[in-house]
């Protein structure tokens, strides 16, 4: 996908309901944003609640119902250059595209 000269236009979304309305309606990606994670689970704005193994559990359940390619907010990555090894590892494994740090 990013080989080609298109831009990528990957709508945000916070859970697998998001997912497949992004996928039903023709996109080629989705974005989960770690933001939308901490107003809809927490009620709060985007200052550091969301935990990395929440939305580890939310890419697991967003994959699924799909296999759409799914870029992930990782943060700062959780903590400390080997977090943040953990993190993408982590991700990768739960099913993310492309990971945001």
């Amino acid at each position: 996908m990013l080989q080609k000269d298109t831009i990528l236009l990957a709508p945000g979304i916070f859970d697998a309901l998001g997912m497949m309305l992004v996928e039903n309606a023709g996109f080629d990606a989705a974005y989960l944003s770690g933001a939308s994670l901490a107003y809809t689970r927490h009620g709060s704005p985007d200052i550091g609640l969301v935990t990395m193994t929440e939305v580890a559990e939310t890419v697991s359940l967003i994959r699924e119902k799909s296999e759409l390619p799914l870029i992930v907010d990782a943060d700062t990555g959780y903590g400390n250059a080997i977090n943040t090894q953990r993190t993408v590892k982590l991700f990768e494994r739960c099913g993310a595209y492309a990971i945001q740090l």
